[in-house]
């Protein structure tokens, strides 16, 4: 019964192989979480408060962090992150308009009003009667920079590649496939002596 013989050596080389992956994959996934958490603290550092009109006339308010996202050939947009921390990285909101910063408040703090699922006004905030009450009047938007970054969207989407582009991965496989049927051919043919 020597047919499963070849895999004698197997188990402990898996073993060592599992001991080793033990002590360093936990590391690799700290170092990890800390890089992108400091990616994150220097992309996502304006604080930013977003106003929800509900049906009451009340308002829904939460806060997120917001920053710039540079792109190469084009303009820089601002992104919302609504997703907590790791999980939920993928929550985010896109802006079309970057937000005006002599309107910033003396945290940085950027305020947006939701009039639409996607549609986010800067919203100034004044003091009126000594500080007793506060106001929020919208602030009007760059249409210029926000035409710029929706004529880049719609270039991004409307880009065709050249045909050759799209065949050429495929046009590979079946030249590979070819050469390795002929030369599976020629092995059968010739005779081993």
């Amino acid at each position: 019964m020597a047919f499963l013989d070849f895999l004698s050596g197997l188990g402990g080389g898996v073993a060592k192989g599992a001991y080793y992956a033990m002590w360093i994959v936990p590391f690799l996934v700290i170092f990890v979480a800390v890089m992108n958490s400091i990616r994150n603290k220097m992309i996502f550092k304006y604080p930013v408060r977003i106003f929800r009109m509900r049906e009451s006339g009340k308002v829904k308010e939460s806060n997120h962090m917001g920053g710039y996202i540079g792109r190469k050939n084009s303009a820089p947009f601002f992104r919302i992150k609504t997703g907590k921390w790791y999980w939920g990285w993928w929550y985010k909101i896109d802006l079309t308009t970057t937000p005006k910063p002599e309107f910033f408040d003396e945290q940085d703090r950027v305020y947006y009003k939701q009039i639409d699922v996607n549609t986010f006004i800067q919203m100034k905030r004044t003091f009126l009667n000594d500080g007793k009450i506060v106001a929020q009047t919208p602030v009007e938007s760059d249409v210029k920079y926000g035409a710029i970054l929706s004529v880049q969207r719609i270039k991004d989407v409307l880009r065709t590649e050249p045909t050759w582009k799209k065949v050429l991965p495929y046009a590979t496989v079946i030249f590979l496939g070819m050469i390795l049927l002929a030369g599976y051919a020629i092995l059968l043919s010739t005779k081993c002596p």
